[in-house]
C-alpha cells in the first residue's frame, strides 16, 4: 500500500479519518488500525503509539459486539 501524508495549506489540516475514508489506496481494506494515515505498527512497551494487542483480540472484539447490542436493546425498552 503507497502511504498516505498529512495535507497541510494554510493552517488547514485534512483529517487522517477524511482522507482514509475517500482514498482510492485503502479501497477495500478493513480490520486496520492507522495513525497519521499510515497502518499502525503493532504497540511496543514504551512508545505512546501503535494497535494493542487486545485491539486485534477477534474473541474479545465478539465479547464487545455483543456487549453493546445488550446495552444498546436495554437502552430502547421502555422504563
Amino acid at each position: 500500500m503507497k502511504a498516505l501524508h498529512t495535507v497541510r495549506a494554510a493552517g488547514h489540516v485534512v483529517v487522517g479519518e477524511v482522507l482514509l475514508a475517500a482514498s482510492p489506496l485503502v479501497e477495500g481494506v478493513t480490520g486496520r488500525y492507522f495513525e497519521d494515515c499510515q497502518e499502525a505498527e503493532p504497540h511496543r512497551p514504551g512508545v505512546r503509539r501503535g494497535v494493542a494487542d487486545h485491539a486485534l483480540d477477534s474473541s474479545k472484539a465478539a465479547r464487545l459486539w455483543r456487549l453493546s447490542l445488550d446495552l444498546s436493546a436495554a437502552a430502547e425498552r421502555p422504563s
